[in-house]
Protein backbone atom coordinates (compact mmCIF):
# COMPACT_ATOMS: atom_id res chain seq x y z
CA UNK A 1 0.00 0.00 0.00
CA UNK A 2 2.95 2.27 0.57
CA UNK A 3 4.44 1.57 -2.92
CA UNK A 4 0.89 2.80 -4.62
CA UNK A 5 0.61 5.95 -2.64
CA UNK A 6 4.77 7.02 -2.80
CA UNK A 7 3.92 7.90 -6.53
CA UNK A 8 1.17 9.76 -5.89
CA UNK A 9 2.37 11.62 -2.84
CA UNK A 10 5.61 12.70 -5.17
CA UNK A 11 3.17 13.74 -7.95
CA UNK A 12 1.35 16.19 -5.54
CA UNK A 13 4.64 17.50 -3.67
CA UNK A 14 5.81 18.45 -7.63
CA UNK A 15 3.11 20.58 -8.71
CA UNK A 16 3.78 23.30 -6.52
CA UNK A 17 7.22 23.29 -8.41
CA UNK A 18 5.65 23.47 -11.77
CA UNK A 19 3.13 25.66 -10.65
CA UNK A 20 5.61 28.58 -9.67
CA UNK A 21 7.50 27.45 -12.48
CA UNK A 22 4.95 28.59 -14.70
CA UNK A 23 4.21 31.79 -13.28
CA UNK A 24 7.84 32.30 -13.48
CA UNK A 25 7.80 32.01 -17.33
CA UNK A 26 4.45 34.12 -17.47
CA UNK A 27 6.06 37.01 -15.72
CA UNK A 28 9.14 36.88 -17.74
CA UNK A 29 7.05 37.04 -21.26
CA UNK A 30 6.79 40.88 -22.68
CA UNK A 31 3.53 42.45 -22.40
CA UNK A 32 2.00 44.85 -24.20
CA UNK A 33 1.78 48.67 -23.44
CA UNK A 34 -0.08 51.82 -24.54
CA UNK A 35 2.08 55.46 -25.20
CA UNK A 36 -0.16 58.16 -25.67
CA UNK A 37 1.74 61.55 -26.75
CA UNK A 38 -0.42 64.69 -27.48
CA UNK A 39 1.62 67.58 -27.92
CA UNK A 40 1.65 71.53 -29.20
CA UNK A 41 3.71 72.00 -32.50
CA UNK A 42 4.69 75.21 -33.29
CA UNK A 43 5.22 74.70 -37.13
CA UNK A 44 6.28 76.65 -39.95
CA UNK A 45 6.12 76.26 -43.91
CA UNK A 46 9.18 76.81 -45.70
CA UNK A 47 10.02 75.75 -49.09
CA UNK A 48 8.74 77.02 -52.81
CA UNK A 49 5.72 76.54 -55.05
CA UNK A 50 5.85 75.85 -58.44
CA UNK A 51 3.14 77.42 -60.93
CA UNK A 52 3.35 77.77 -64.70
CA UNK A 53 7.05 76.41 -64.76
CA UNK A 54 8.30 79.30 -62.05
CA UNK A 55 8.84 79.26 -58.47
CA UNK A 56 7.36 81.13 -55.90
CA UNK A 57 8.86 80.99 -52.50
CA UNK A 58 6.00 80.79 -50.06
CA UNK A 59 6.78 84.04 -48.24
CA UNK A 60 5.68 85.70 -51.42
CA UNK A 61 1.95 84.83 -50.71
CA UNK A 62 3.08 85.44 -46.95
CA UNK A 63 2.56 82.18 -46.01
CA UNK A 64 5.64 81.73 -43.98
CA UNK A 65 4.11 82.49 -40.16
CA UNK A 66 4.69 80.36 -37.30
CA UNK A 67 1.50 78.15 -36.21
CA UNK A 68 0.36 76.61 -33.16
CA UNK A 69 -1.10 73.04 -34.57
CA UNK A 70 -1.99 69.82 -32.82
CA UNK A 71 -0.50 66.36 -33.16
CA UNK A 72 -0.76 63.32 -31.76
CA UNK A 73 0.67 59.40 -31.37
CA UNK A 74 -0.62 56.45 -30.11
CA UNK A 75 1.66 53.44 -30.09
CA UNK A 76 1.66 49.77 -29.00
CA UNK A 77 4.52 48.65 -27.53
CA UNK A 78 6.30 44.85 -27.08
CA UNK A 79 9.29 44.96 -25.69
CA UNK A 80 11.40 45.22 -28.90
CA UNK A 81 8.10 46.16 -31.57
CA UNK A 82 6.43 49.52 -31.38
CA UNK A 83 3.35 50.33 -34.09
CA UNK A 84 2.16 53.53 -33.72
CA UNK A 85 -0.69 55.48 -35.40
CA UNK A 86 -0.24 59.22 -35.56
CA UNK A 87 -1.55 62.99 -37.02
CA UNK A 88 -1.35 66.57 -37.37
CA UNK A 89 -3.05 69.28 -38.47
CA UNK A 90 -1.26 72.58 -39.56
CA UNK A 91 -3.07 75.97 -41.35
CA UNK A 92 -2.23 79.52 -41.57
CA UNK A 93 -3.43 82.14 -43.74
CA UNK A 94 -1.58 85.65 -45.40
CA UNK A 95 -2.50 88.66 -47.39
CA UNK A 96 -1.64 92.71 -47.71
CA UNK A 97 -0.81 94.11 -50.49
CA UNK A 98 1.91 92.68 -52.95
CA UNK A 99 5.32 94.32 -52.60
CA UNK A 100 6.42 92.21 -55.75
CA UNK A 101 4.26 91.03 -58.80
CA UNK A 102 3.50 86.79 -58.34
CA UNK A 103 1.47 84.15 -60.10
CA UNK A 104 -0.06 81.57 -58.15
CA UNK A 105 -2.72 78.81 -58.84
CA UNK A 106 -3.30 80.56 -62.10
CA UNK A 107 -4.03 84.06 -59.89
CA UNK A 108 -1.64 87.06 -61.17
CA UNK A 109 -1.13 89.81 -58.30
CA UNK A 110 0.82 92.67 -59.24
CA UNK A 111 2.79 95.07 -57.39
CA UNK A 112 0.57 96.77 -55.07
CA UNK A 113 -2.62 94.32 -55.66
CA UNK A 114 -4.43 93.36 -52.22
CA UNK A 115 -4.66 89.71 -51.92
CA UNK A 116 -5.69 87.58 -49.22
CA UNK A 117 -4.16 83.71 -49.09
CA UNK A 118 -4.32 80.60 -47.19
CA UNK A 119 -2.92 76.72 -46.82
CA UNK A 120 -3.43 73.62 -45.41
CA UNK A 121 -2.20 70.50 -44.60
CA UNK A 122 -3.20 67.27 -42.03
CA UNK A 123 -1.82 64.18 -42.15
CA UNK A 124 -2.43 60.77 -40.46
CA UNK A 125 -0.44 57.61 -41.00
CA UNK A 126 1.15 54.83 -39.23
CA UNK A 127 4.57 54.01 -38.26
CA UNK A 128 6.52 50.65 -36.98
CA UNK A 129 9.77 50.04 -35.48
CA UNK A 130 12.08 47.39 -34.25
CA UNK A 131 15.29 47.77 -31.72
CA UNK A 132 17.93 45.70 -34.13
CA UNK A 133 20.53 46.64 -31.14
CA UNK A 134 21.00 47.13 -27.49
CA UNK A 135 24.44 47.25 -26.53
CA UNK A 136 24.01 47.05 -22.84
CA UNK A 137 21.07 44.44 -22.69
CA UNK A 138 21.67 41.41 -21.85
CA UNK A 139 20.14 40.42 -25.33
CA UNK A 140 21.62 43.16 -27.57
CA UNK A 141 20.26 41.92 -30.99
CA UNK A 142 16.56 39.39 -31.00
CA UNK A 143 19.03 36.89 -32.08
CA UNK A 144 21.83 37.41 -29.70
CA UNK A 145 22.69 34.55 -26.78
CA UNK A 146 21.99 35.83 -23.76
CA UNK A 147 25.53 36.65 -22.18
CA UNK A 148 25.95 34.78 -19.07
CA UNK A 149 28.25 37.06 -17.54
CA UNK A 150 25.56 40.01 -17.88
CA UNK A 151 25.45 43.02 -15.24
CA UNK A 152 23.19 45.92 -16.17
CA UNK A 153 24.28 49.06 -16.85
CA UNK A 154 24.51 52.09 -14.20
CA UNK A 155 21.56 54.23 -13.29
CA UNK A 156 19.47 52.15 -15.62
CA UNK A 157 21.64 53.36 -18.45
CA UNK A 158 19.74 52.21 -22.08
CA UNK A 159 20.56 52.57 -25.69
CA UNK A 160 18.43 51.26 -28.84
CA UNK A 161 19.02 51.74 -32.31
CA UNK A 162 16.17 50.80 -34.41
CA UNK A 163 14.79 50.64 -37.66
CA UNK A 164 11.44 51.60 -38.79
CA UNK A 165 8.83 51.65 -41.86
CA UNK A 166 5.90 54.26 -42.23
CA UNK A 167 2.74 55.15 -44.13
CA UNK A 168 1.24 58.27 -44.69
CA UNK A 169 -1.82 60.14 -46.13
CA UNK A 170 -0.87 63.90 -46.62
CA UNK A 171 -3.33 66.21 -47.47
CA UNK A 172 -2.83 69.91 -48.54
CA UNK A 173 -4.16 72.57 -49.77
CA UNK A 174 -3.97 76.07 -51.52
CA UNK A 175 -5.76 79.42 -51.78
CA UNK A 176 -4.91 82.83 -53.45
CA UNK A 177 -7.92 85.76 -53.68
CA UNK A 178 -7.26 89.17 -55.70
CA UNK A 179 -9.35 91.28 -53.99
CA UNK A 180 -8.25 94.08 -56.30
CA UNK A 181 -8.82 92.57 -59.86
CA UNK A 182 -11.63 89.49 -58.01
CA UNK A 183 -9.57 86.48 -59.24
CA UNK A 184 -9.32 83.73 -56.99
CA UNK A 185 -7.85 80.24 -57.44
CA UNK A 186 -8.72 77.27 -54.73
CA UNK A 187 -6.21 73.76 -55.17
CA UNK A 188 -5.83 70.77 -53.03
CA UNK A 189 -3.80 67.34 -53.77
CA UNK A 190 -3.14 64.60 -51.61
CA UNK A 191 -0.38 61.50 -51.36
CA UNK A 192 0.38 58.51 -49.92
CA UNK A 193 3.71 58.83 -48.16
CA UNK A 194 6.14 55.64 -47.89
CA UNK A 195 9.30 55.43 -45.52
CA UNK A 196 12.07 53.49 -44.07
CA UNK A 197 14.47 55.37 -41.51
CA UNK A 198 16.13 54.12 -38.88
CA UNK A 199 16.90 56.18 -35.33
CA UNK A 200 18.24 55.86 -31.63
CA UNK A 201 16.95 55.75 -27.90
CA UNK A 202 19.26 56.77 -24.78
CA UNK A 203 17.74 56.87 -21.42
CA UNK A 204 19.20 56.98 -17.90
CA UNK A 205 17.62 56.93 -14.53
CA UNK A 206 18.00 60.47 -12.61
CA UNK A 207 16.37 60.08 -8.98
CA UNK A 208 19.10 60.17 -7.33
CA UNK A 209 20.17 63.36 -8.45
CA UNK A 210 16.90 65.38 -9.28
CA UNK A 211 14.27 63.53 -7.26
CA UNK A 212 11.35 65.21 -9.22
CA UNK A 213 12.40 64.23 -12.62
CA UNK A 214 13.28 59.80 -12.23
CA UNK A 215 14.70 59.72 -15.96
CA UNK A 216 15.18 61.19 -18.64
CA UNK A 217 15.17 59.86 -22.47
CA UNK A 218 16.26 61.20 -25.57
CA UNK A 219 14.94 60.54 -29.04
CA UNK A 220 15.75 61.39 -32.52
CA UNK A 221 15.13 59.61 -35.79
CA UNK A 222 14.79 59.87 -39.56
CA UNK A 223 13.32 58.57 -42.19
CA UNK A 224 13.16 59.41 -46.31
CA UNK A 225 11.07 57.34 -49.42
CA UNK A 226 8.67 58.00 -52.09
CA UNK A 227 5.47 60.84 -52.04
CA UNK A 228 2.72 59.20 -54.93
CA UNK A 229 -0.20 61.38 -55.63
CA UNK A 230 -3.34 59.92 -55.07
CA UNK A 231 -4.57 61.46 -58.29
CA UNK A 232 -2.73 62.69 -61.31
CA UNK A 233 1.18 63.64 -60.72
CA UNK A 234 4.43 62.48 -60.77
CA UNK A 235 6.43 60.58 -58.31
CA UNK A 236 7.85 62.82 -55.55
CA UNK A 237 9.89 62.26 -52.45
CA UNK A 238 8.97 62.12 -48.94
CA UNK A 239 11.10 62.93 -45.60
CA UNK A 240 11.04 63.19 -41.54
CA UNK A 241 12.99 63.88 -38.79
CA UNK A 242 12.38 64.31 -35.69
CA UNK A 243 14.52 64.58 -32.22
CA UNK A 244 12.63 65.40 -28.64
CA UNK A 245 13.94 64.76 -24.96
CA UNK A 246 11.83 63.72 -22.29
CA UNK A 247 11.62 64.10 -18.56
CA UNK A 248 9.92 61.19 -16.73
CA UNK A 249 7.94 62.54 -13.40
CA UNK A 250 6.69 58.94 -12.57
CA UNK A 251 6.94 55.68 -14.59
CA UNK A 252 3.05 56.29 -16.31
CA UNK A 253 3.60 60.40 -17.24
CA UNK A 254 6.32 62.49 -18.97
CA UNK A 255 7.13 65.92 -20.24
CA UNK A 256 8.70 66.07 -23.91
CA UNK A 257 10.31 68.84 -25.89
CA UNK A 258 11.86 68.52 -29.26
CA UNK A 259 12.00 69.84 -33.08
CA UNK A 260 10.39 68.00 -36.00
CA UNK A 261 10.50 68.45 -39.55
CA UNK A 262 8.42 66.62 -42.64
CA UNK A 263 8.55 67.63 -45.62
CA UNK A 264 9.47 66.40 -49.34
CA UNK A 265 8.76 66.96 -53.18
CA UNK A 266 4.67 66.99 -53.76
CA UNK A 267 4.07 67.11 -57.53
CA UNK A 268 0.09 66.49 -57.70
CA UNK A 269 -2.44 66.66 -59.91
CA UNK A 270 -2.77 70.68 -59.19
CA UNK A 271 -0.36 71.59 -57.26
CA UNK A 272 3.31 71.04 -56.54
CA UNK A 273 5.06 72.02 -53.26
CA UNK A 274 8.95 71.72 -52.82
CA UNK A 275 9.09 72.09 -49.34
CA UNK A 276 7.78 71.29 -45.76
CA UNK A 277 6.52 71.73 -42.14
CA UNK A 278 8.87 72.33 -39.21
CA UNK A 279 9.45 73.51 -35.93
CA UNK A 280 10.04 73.26 -31.92
CA UNK A 281 7.11 71.12 -30.33
CA UNK A 282 6.47 70.47 -26.50
CA UNK A 283 3.72 67.58 -25.27
CA UNK A 284 3.13 65.06 -22.41
CA UNK A 285 2.96 61.80 -22.66
CA UNK A 286 1.10 58.88 -20.75
CA UNK A 287 1.26 54.97 -20.33
CA UNK A 288 -0.87 52.63 -19.74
Amino acid sequence: MAAELLPLALALASEPAAHDASKAALSETPTFRLDLSLEAWLPRLEGDFTDGGGEVDVRTPDLHDNEASFAGELALVRDRLSVAIRGFNFATDGGGAAATPFTLGGVAVASGDAYTSEFSWWSVGAEVSYDLWRPLAQEPAPWSTPREDFTPAANGTEIAFFGLVSADIDAVSRSISNTTTALASDQNDSYVALEIGAGFRFGFDTKASFPIVRRIEITAKGAYGAAIPVADGDLGSASRVEADISFWFCNEGAAYFGYRLVGGEFDGDVMELDGSLQGLLAGIKLVF
